[in-house]
């Protein structure tokens, strides 16, 4: 009797595994076709010849883009032809949480980038070549690029980043960001998001709107520094607080308004000006409408942190790359005792 038990158990189990099987494979047989309501949550099939987590992706994702996420599920980022793969459907690791630790995410902040000369031998510049070397520094330890927006959804606890996400800043109008940054970063397949401020724009040695506007549609993402980039956080000699409130919101407002009305587009990202804020200007932040404001602070960005406080790491000419480096940290270990 225990015998014809254990065949009818063994039986079954067979069965259950079977339509696993059908379930994770038959849509990856018809090339991936299955829409995101129909396709599991895991797929499990075959690498071809030659296959990358990339070509992979964009055959069963539909986004080469995301091979990052078959290469982490799997482990690797290499397949050998016939080799049995795993195709995550969606999110496997939201708000960054793994054994290891809580995932954070460095977000660099640049000033001017460009070859300096006499009258911009600021510290906050930084050469073209200097720049260079850190964006391949980037490229060359596999750190992704996000944008602002997928910051956002990970700290809301919606999306999943990179392991090695950066998000990569720049608080200026400067037409040295387009000549010499901007065709750096799109040659490692990399975007950045540009702080400007709108009531500068035009002036000599800044960009066109044309320009921004160009980068834009590039995949930039085009925030403001309040409409003149002026600090608000210093009040003007015998201004009131009720005056100093109404400048400030002016401040604000404006500077999004006219980037919005420039791009056609909502402008959802503040750096604060010479990166500094306090309590009532974040929430004056909140209530115009964006959807995060960055400061100028040491600090990696987990989940949980304020999206009004965002720490951006500074990066000006005395940052070498062991120092770049060092400003790079991607996990915050907990100690689980």
């Amino acid at each position: 009797m225990s015998n014809r038990r254990g065949r009818l158990f063994g039986g079954a189990t067979h069965i259950l595994a079977a339509l696993l099987i059908l379930v994770l494979i038959v849509p990856a047989a018809r090339g991936g076709q299955a829409s995101d309501r129909e396709r599991p949550p895991l797929q499990l099939v075959r690498a071809r010849k030659g296959d990358t987590p990339q070509t992979l992706a964009r055959r069963y994702l539909k986004a080469a883009s995301k091979g990052w996420m078959i290469a982490e599920y799997n482990g690797k980022d290499a397949f050998s032809e016939g080799e049995a793969v795993v195709i995550p459907g969606g999110d496997f690791r939201p708000g960054g949480l793994s054994p290891g630790g809580i995932q954070v995410v460095p977000v660099v902040a640049y000033g001017d980038i460009g070859d300096t000369n006499a009258k911009t031998n600021r510290a906050s510049r930084i050469s073209r070549s200097a720049f260079h070397e850190q964006i391949r520094c980037l490229s060359d330890t596999g750190f992704i690029a996000v944008s602002p927006d997928r910051l956002v959804e990970f700290m809301a606890f919606t999306a999943q980043l990179p392991r090695r996400s950066v998000l990569i800043t720049a608080d200026t109008e400067s037409q040295t960001f387009y000549e010499d940054a901007a065709p750096i970063l799109k040659a490692f397949g990399m975007k950045a998001t540009v702080f400007i401020a709108p009531g500068r724009v035009g002036e000599k040695g800044t960009m066109t709107w044309d320009q921004i506007r160009a980068l834009s549609k590039e995949g930039f993402t085009i925030g403001c520094r309040g409409s003149y980039g002026r600090s608000l956080t210093r009040r003007k000699r015998g201004q009131s607080f009720k005056e100093n409130f109404s400048w400030i919101e002016s401040e604000l407002q404006q500077g999004k308004k006219k980037v919005e009305a420039e791009l056609g587009e909502p402008c959802r990202f503040l750096a604060y000006p010479e990166g500094r804020s306090d309590n009532l200007i974040a929430a004056m932040a909140a209530n115009l409408g964006f959807a995060a404001a960055f400061n100028r602070s040491p600090g990696g960005t987990p989940f949980y942190a304020d999206r009004f406080a965002i720490h951006r790491n500074i990066v000006d000419r005395r940052t070498d790359l062991d120092r770049f480096s060092d400003l790079l940290a991607t996990t915050i270990v907990v100690d689980l005792k």
